[in-house]
C-alpha cells in the first residue's frame, strides 16, 4: 500500500503505515470518521486528504484560521510514525517548532537552504487532540507563527465508546483520577463536555490569549472606565464658585469676622478606583503570580522544551513590566463584587479580558495541577481499568472491600519519562472479606514489586525475584487461615494494551511464564534459604473481542494445561453486548470457598490441576494423638474450645517423627474414638513454661511442673474442625501416625 497523505498549501503529512492502521481499525469496527483538522496562520488554504479534496471553513474569532467539519476520515493513529513538513517563505531566516514537548522540538529539523521544517512524530499510546505549532522569523526579526491540529485515534478500541466507559468506571472507583495533559495529545476533544470548543487547545490559548490579553490591558491603562465620586475640599470664600444655600449665612458672617476661614465643599470628581478596575488588577497580578509558580515548577523538568520555558519567561517579564505601570498604584485591592456589573458584562474591553482570563486558566491548569501526574496515555488507562474490572468481579460474588472505597495512587516527581509506559503509582493493596468466612481473606495488589530481598511492606511480604526485579500489574491472593500451613493461592494478571489480530502478543504471554517462575516466596515456614514458587497461574488481559475468541484458541486452551494464557477484556455497555464471561467464570471459580474437607481437597486439586509440578512427598500427613486419661480431654467439647496441643520433644525423638510436616491432627480418646479433625495452622518448639502462658491466655488449665519448666515441647495451633474427614483407619499408613503422649 502507498502513503497516507494530508496536504494543505506548503504543509504536508505523510505516513507509510497509516493506511494499514485504517484497515485494521475498520476490521475492528471502530469509529474513525469523526476527525477534525484545523489550520492557523494559513492564507486561504486548500486541503487534500489521501487524494480527495476536503472543504474548509473559517474559524470565528481566530484570524487566518480554517477547519474541517468534524466528520473527516481519521489519518492519525497510535503507534504509527508520521513525517510533518512545511515549506516556509523564502524570506525566512530561521524557523523552529514551538511546543512544550521537548522530544518534538529536539527531533525537528530546519533546512535553511530549502526553507523546509521537518518533524518526525510517533504518538505512541497517546490519544486525543494534538497541535503542531511552528514559528519563523523573517528579515528584520519579525516573528510569525502557524499551527496544525488533529486527533489521534486507536486501532484497538473505539475512542468514543470504549474509552468513555473506561473513564467513567475508573473515575467512579478512584475519585483522584486525572489525565496528564502534558503529553503529545489532550483528551478534551472527546471527553470534556464542558469545554467551550473542541478546537481551542492549550497551545492556541498560550499564543492567542496571551497577545489579546496583553493588548487589552494596555488599552485599559489608557482608556479605563472612571466613576464620579464625592470629594470634600476646604476652601476660602473667594475660592468658592458656587455657595450652597445652607452655607450662605455662615459664609456671609465669616467674611466679616474671619476672611481666611475655610469651608467644606463637596465636589464630584472622576476616579479610576472602581470595582471593575480592581478586578482587572486582580486578574493581572494573579496571572503573574501563576506564571512564576509554573515557571519554577517546569524549569527542572527535562521533558518540557527549552523554547516553551523561554516563551513563558518572556511572558512573565513582559507582564511584570505591565504590572509596574503607575496606573495600578491608584487602584485598591479587589474584595469581590457586591452586585452584577454591567461594565464587566457589556464593555468589550472588560469582557474580553474576563473571557481571555477564563481561557488562560484552562491553559495554565495543565502546567499547574496536572504536573502532579495521573493517567498519561491509553495503555495506562487500560491498565487501571483492568484493575477496576477485577475489583468489580470480586465484589459481584459477595466479597466486600474493607480498606476504603478510594485509594490515592502515589507518584514520583519525574512523571515525564517518555520511555516509561508504566503508571508509576506505588503499590496499592485492597483487602476483601466475605460474610461467613472469618478465617479467609482476599487481597488485590496493584503493581507490587518483588526484588532481591524479601518485601516487608505489608503488601507482598516475603516475596523475592532473583536476579531481576519483577513488577506485575495485578496480583490476586487468597489467604486460607483455616487450613494447614495457612496456604496462600496467588494468581498474576498483566494488562497489555496491544493486539496481534484478535489475540494477545506472543511475547506478552511468554512474560507470564517469567512472572510465575521468577517470583518466589522466602517465608519462614519454607525453611531457611529455601525458596518456593507461590503463583498458581499468570494471565494476560488484552483488548480483544471475546465473541471472536474460540475456547480452542491456543491462548485460552493453554490455561487448562499450564495455567498460563490470555483473557480478552474490552469495555462494553451491558445493554449492547453480553458481558465478558471467560475472565468472570475463572475468577468466580477461584473464589468459591467451601469449608468441608472433601470440597477443600477438590478445590485445591482444581487450583493446581493445570500447574506443572515436581516429584514431591504427599502433602497431607495425619497424626492421630491418643490423649491422656484426663476426663476433660476425652470430650469433643474440650477440643472445640482448646485449639492447642502439646507434644514432648522426647516423644518426637523416640519415635523419629517430623511434626513440622504434619498437616492434620486427630485427637482421640484412649479407646480410639476420634474427637475431631483439625487442620494444623502452625507448629513451634517451645519450653513448657512458654506454652503454659498460651494456655493461660485461653483460660485453659495446665498443671505447672516446677522442675519441668524448661522441658522442650512441640506446640500445635489448630484451626476450625473440618467435616467429612476420613476415618483414621481408612488413611494409608504412609500418611498417618499414631502418637501416644
Amino acid at each position: 500500500m502507498g502513503n497516507a497523505v494530508l496536504s494543505c498549501g506548503q504543509f504536508t503529512v505523510r505516513s507509510r503505515k497509516a493506511l494499514d492502521r485504517i484497515a485494521s481499525a475498520e476490521s475492528n469496527n471502530l469509529t474513525i470518521n469523526r476527525a477534525c483538522y484545523r489550520f492557523i496562520g494559513f492564507d486561504s488554504p486548500e486541503l487534500m486528504l489521501n487524494g480527495n479534496p476536503v472543504t474548509l471553513h473559517t474559524v470565528e474569532d481566530v484570524e487566518q484560521a480554517y477547519a474541517t467539519e468534524a466528520n473527516c476520515e481519521a489519518l492519525f493513529f497510535d503507534q504509527t510514525p508520521y513525517m510533518f513538513s512545511v515549506k516556509l517563505p523564502e524570506e525566512t531566516e530561521v524557523a523552529q517548532l514551538f511546543s512544550p514537548i521537548a522530544s518534538w522540538c529536539d527531533s525537528a529539523d530546519w533546512d535553511p537552504e530549502s526553507k523546509k521544517l521537518s518533524v518526525p512524530v510517533n504518538f505512541g499510546n497517546d490519544l486525543g487532540d494534538f497541535e503542531l505549532c511552528w514559528e519563523y522569523e523573517t528579515i528584520g526579526g519579525e516573528r510569525h507563527s502557524a499551527s496544525f491540529s488533529g486527533q489521534v485515534f486507536s486501532t484497538k478500541l473505539d475512542i468514543y465508546e470504549h474509552f468513555g466507559i473506561m473513564l467513567d468506571e475508573v473515575k467512579e472507583r478512584f475519585e483522584w483520577i486525572q489525565l496528564d495533559l502534558l503529553r503529545q495529545t489532550t483528551w478534551g476533544w472527546s471527553h470534556d463536555s464542558d469545554s467551550e470548543s473542541s478546537l481551542k487547545t492549550w497551545l492556541l490559548i498560550f499564543q492567542q490569549v496571551r497577545d489579546s490579553m496583553e493588548e487589552r490591558f494596555r488599552k485599559l491603562i489608557e482608556q479605563h472606565r472612571k466613576r464620579l465620586v464625592p470629594e470634600t475640599q476646604m476652601l476660602r470664600a473667594e475660592q468658592m464658585r458656587r455657595i450652597a444655600p445652607k452655607l450662605e449665612e455662615r459664609v456671609f458672617e465669616g467674611i466679616r469676622e474671619n476672611p481666611n476661614r475655610h469651608y467644606p465643599v463637596v465636589k464630584k470628581v472622576l476616579d479610576a478606583d472602581t470595582p471593575e478596575n480592581r478586578y482587572m488588577k486582580h486578574i493581572l497580578f494573579h496571572t503573574v503570580t501563576q506564571l512564576n509558580e509554573v515557571i519554577d515548577k517546569i524549569m527542572p523538568v527535562t521533558r518540557i522544551s527549552a523554547v516553551f520555558k523561554e516563551r513563558l519567561r518572556e511572558w512573565e517579564e513582559s507582564w511584570s513590566i505591565l504590572k509596574q505601570n503607575r496606573f495600578w498604584r491608584g487602584i485598591g485591592a479587589f474584595h469581590g463584587l457586591l452586585s452584577e456589573s454591567l461594565i464587566l458584562s457589556q464593555d468589550p474591553l472588560y469582557t474580553g479580558i474576563r473571557r481571555s482570563w477564563y481561557l488562560l486558566q484552562q491553559g495554565l491548569k495543565f502546567l499547574d495541577q496536572e504536573l502532579r501526574g495521573g493517567i498519561q496515555n491509553a495503555a495506562q488507562l487500560y491498565e487501571v481499568w483492568c484493575l477496576v474490572k477485577i475489583d468489580q468481579l470480586i465484589t459481584d460474588v459477595g466479597w466486600q472491600c474493607i480498606n476504603g472505597s478510594t485509594v490515592d495512587f502515589e507518584r514520583g516527581w519525574d512523571d515525564f519519562d517518555s520511555d516509561n509506559e508504566e503508571l508509576r503509582s506505588g503499590t496499592v493493596k485492597f483487602s476483601y472479606r466475605k460474610e461467613g468466612l472469618d478465617n479467609t481473606e482476599l487481597s488485590l495488589l496493584f503493581q507490587p514489586t518483588a526484588g532481591a530481598k524479601p518485601e516487608k511492606s505489608g503488601v507482598w511480604d516475603g516475596m523475592v525475584a532473583i536476579p531481576v526485579t519483577q513488577k506485575p500489574d495485578i496480583v490476586l491472593r487468597l489467604h486460607r487461615y483455616d487450613l494447614p500451613k495457612e496456604p496462600v493461592y496467588t494468581w498474576i494478571f498483566d494488562a497489555k494494551y496491544r493486539l496481534n489480530g484478535n489475540n494477545a502478543p506472543d511475547d506478552a504471554v511468554n512474560q507470564m511464564h517469567r512472572y510465575r517462575d521468577a517470583i518466589l516466596w522466602a517465608g519462614e515456614t519454607s525453611g531457611k534459604g529455601r525458596l518456593t514458587r507461590e503463583s498458581i497461574g499468570a494471565y494476560i488481559l488484552y483488548p480483544g473481542k471475546e465473541h471472536d475468541v474460540s475456547l480452542q484458541s491456543p491462548q485460552i486452551a493453554s490455561i487448562d494445561k499450564t495455567n498460563i494464557g490470555a483473557f480478552p477484556l474490552r469495555p462494553i455497555r451491558v445493554e449492547q453486548e453480553p458481558q465478558p464471561t471467560l475472565l468472570k467464570n475463572r475468577l468466580h471459580a477461584f473464589l468459591e470457598i467451601k469449608m468441608d474437607y472433601s470440597s477443600i481437597q477438590e478445590t485445591q486439586g482444581n487450583y493446581f490441576a493445570a500447574v506443572p509440578t515436581v516429584k514431591q512427598n504427599p502433602t497431607d500427613i495425619f497424626a492421630k494423638c491418643i490423649t491422656k486419661s484426663s476426663e476433660k480431654m476425652n470430650t469433643m467439647n474440650y477440643w472445640e474450645n482448646c485449639r492447642l496441643y502439646r507434644l514432648p520433644d522426647r516423644a518426637v525423638k523416640k519415635g523419629n517423627l517430623y511434626p513440622e510436616k504434619w498437616t492434620y491432627l486427630i485427637p482421640a480418646s484412649r479407646d480410639g474414638e476420634q474427637l475431631g479433625n483439625f487442620p494444623i495452622l502452625s507448629v513451634k518448639k517451645m519450653t513448657r513454661s512458654e506454652i503454659k502462658k498460651q494456655y493461660d491466655a485461653q483460660q485453659i488449665k495446665m498443671h505447672s511442673k516446677s522442675k519441668a519448666g524448661d522441658d522442650i515441647y512441640w506446640l500445635f495451633t489448630l484451626g476450625e474442625p473440618l467435616e467429612q474427614m476420613p476415618h483414621f483407619d481408612d488413611i494409608e499408613n504412609r500418611q498417618g501416625f499414631v502418637i501416644k503422649a
